[in-house]
């Protein structure tokens, strides 16, 4: 492991959990801590720390693998039972009251993916003055409308690339996706994922910057196979029929970075959603060059709208 970076489990929530601190180097003077919240659920983001490093030495970068996720799963094998919203939500608590401690601040933004988006958005209408702001990249604001888009997207492209295998696999998913039960949309989520990863946005191997990552190890790429089947009831039972729409207050500064291309979690519904919310601060940065995976995809141009985020909050 690089010396730039920490290691450790940490005992929160009544089980331990992995976290990898990429703190500032000591010519930089900062107390702000951006807390990586990952998406899936169940895809931890601790693994691309390295990657995204040299983009963000401006403040001290933490990552932690959730429950169910990463390494948090390979020391603890927690079962699918214990992975629900309930358990995340105070383990974020817990997370975050440890991080303001360690690093000895107030200042602690959270930043949500995807997934990640649905945890800290629920946990800053819960928590709203224990983070400093809220920082939403492939931000989902309503599962319903963002799924059924992408579907749209994907079919158009898969017919328009006239691929047999893609066109045979995409037909197995009900044409009334996302509407359609929350076991059979687990199941549809699963294959529209798979090609998704060939039609959507992408800048960058998302698997070779996986692969090349100095804590990714033969036993992460085992449990990287059954992660999604594991956190099934979060699928089911959380991001169906997720939809925040009907908020439009927040107590939190909210901003929202957003690929230009991202049309898993439609960045244009996101952004008009974003428009009719109220916070104490709030601002909407486009990502040029980037889909869904805003911080892999162009690293440079995320992290300066992060770090002008830090800097005005």
């Amino acid at each position: 492991m690089a010396n730039q970076f920490i290691e450790e489990d940490v005992p929160i929530n009544g089980i331990f959990q992995y976290f990898l601190h990429a703190p500032v180097d000591s010519k930089t003077e900062s107390k702000d801590v951006v807390l990586m919240l990952h998406g899936g659920p169940g895809l931890a983001n601790s693994y691309i720390a390295y990657y995204l490093a040299p983009y963000a030495n401006f403040c001290n970068m933490v990552y932690y693998d959730q429950r169910g996720a990463g390494k948090t799963q390979l020391k603890n094998q927690t079962q699918a039972e214990a992975l629900t919203m309930e358990a995340l939500l105070e383990d974020l608590r817990q997370t975050v009251t440890y991080v303001t401690q360690k690093y000895d601040t107030r200042r602690v933004f959270l930043a949500g993916h995807s997934w990640g988006s649905m945890l800290g958005t629920q946990y800053i209408l819960r928590h709203p003055h224990t983070v400093a702001g809220y920082i939403g990249y492939g931000q989902s604001v309503s599962d319903a409308a963002q799924s059924r888009s992408w579907y749209k997207f994907l079919k158009e492209a898969i017919a328009k690339a006239g691929d047999p295998a893609d066109m045979a696999a995409f037909a197995q998913v009900d044409q009334n996706f996302p509407a359609i039960g929350p076991e059979a949309y687990f199941n549809a989520y699963a294959v529209l994922g798979e090609l998704g990863m060939k039609y959507d946005y992408m800048a960058a191997d998302i698997y070779e910057i996986y692969g090349n990552s100095p804590t990714w190890t033969a036993a992460d790429e085992e449990q990287a196979a059954h992660i999604e089947a594991l956190n099934k009831g979060l699928y089911e039972n959380v991001l169906y029929g997720e939809d925040i729409r009907h908020v439009k207050t927040y107590q939190t500064p909210v901003y929202y970075v957003l690929g230009r291309y991202d049309e898993m979690t439609s960045s244009v519904l996101a952004a008009e959603y974003f428009e009719t919310i109220a916070a104490p601060k709030k601002g909407l940065y486009w990502i040029e060059n980037a889909g869904h995976l805003v911080d892999t995809d162009n690293p440079a141009d995320f992290f300066t709208a992060v770090k002008d985020i830090v800097a005005r909050t």
